[in-house]
């Protein structure tokens, strides 16, 4: 075995201790020989992992390494959205998979450039690629509430969806974009009381005023990596229905399956997460819960209980456990 191939397997066991995954970490790190010196070449998320990849590959070869490596830190800029929401790829095109939607106003982290297409990081930590187009610069650094319903209001051309965060000034809601919108219009608009509408962060969320949030989106089409009432998936609909109340999710249900604490299924209340193999669900208490589900293509409330008419066989036998975070 020869030193490129150390260097290589050295680089790949550095990868899956340090960053083993992909969705918020990069680790495109690989080495090549020029005139006989060992060099670091590729792009990662941090100077940590530039020198956790660096000694890798010198402990390995018994050489020194040169790192040219690119380090997305070096190059972060304070972005926020300027459209209603922005789908997120996985890669630099439009036709690769949607991994996760920004919605209008978020804060993200921008970093590298390819083409009209830019990486970013999003308020759930995500890394992926979005239009350039959809990134302004924020003229408003602070947020302190979340609107609780969409509306589409005169002031600008675009629906706001449930989940947008806002700072409420006076009479006016603010967004990180700079635009505001009167707080009045906004409440006449909506569907909730106007205590409801908008939301300051609560100091005491409960599992009722999640699953409030959830049933908004009952009917809604099923989107993989959707945020929306337009398409939102089963962990988005998690991530929102929290987000609301003050508690930021992991975006995917595999990393929100790791929040909170673990009860029984007989002791179910309602705002706790139910997860199956690559699902979740949100309990509304008892036996019913509510969900994105592929299966129907639709935001849908099924039950554990055999005799009642939505109750899913399938779901029943695959659950796994359930997770209580409030």
């Amino acid at each position: 075995m020869d030193d490129y191939q150390r260097a290589r397997l050295a680089l790949q066991r550095c990868r899956t201790r340090h960053a083993p995954d992909s969705r918020v970490a990069v680790f495109d790190a690989a080495v090549e020989s020029e005139d006989g010196e060992l060099l670091l070449r590729g792009t990662v998320s941090t100077h940590e992992l530039e020198t956790h990849a660096k000694l890798a590959v010198e402990q390995a070869t018994g050489r020194p390494v040169t790192s040219e490596l690119s380090v997305l830190a070096d190059e972060r800029a304070e972005q926020t959205i300027q459209v209603a929401v922005a789908p997120v790829r996985s890669d630099s095109d439009a036709e690769v998979e949607q991994v996760t939607q920004v919605l209008y106003g978020a804060s993200v982290a921008a970093f590298d450039r390819d083409g009209d297409w830019i990486r970013i990081r999003t308020p759930d930590d995500y890394l992926g690629w979005v239009e350039a187009g959809v990134l302004t610069s924020p003229q408003a650094d602070t947020t302190d509430a979340t609107l609780a319903h969409e509306i589409c209001p005169d002031e600008l051309a675009h629906p706001i969806y449930a989940g947008t965060e806002c700072r409420i000034d006076g009479e006016e809601i603010v967004f990180r974009t700079g635009s505001t919108i009167a707080r009045s219009d906004f409440e006449s608009k909506s569907e909730l009381e106007p205590d409801r509408a908008v939301r300051h962060s609560p100091k005491n969320p409960t599992g009722e005023a999640v699953v409030e949030i959830a049933r908004q989106f009952f009917g809604t089409e099923y989107d993989w990596g959707g945020m929306t009432t337009d398409g939102i998936d089963c962990s988005g609909l998690a991530w929102i229905s929290y987000q609301v109340n003050g508690i930021s999710l992991p975006r995917d249900a595999d990393q929100q399956r790791a929040m909170g604490e673990t009860v029984s299924r007989g002791e179910l209340l309602p705002g706790d997460l139910l997860f199956f193999p690559g699902h979740v669900a949100i309990s509304l208490g008892g036996d019913e819960y509510i969900h994105a589900y592929g299966g129907d293509d639709a935001v849908v409330i099924n039950s554990f209980d055999s005799d009642h008419d939505d109750y899913l066989a399938d779901l029943d036998e695959k659950f796994e456990l359930a997770r209580r975070l409030i």
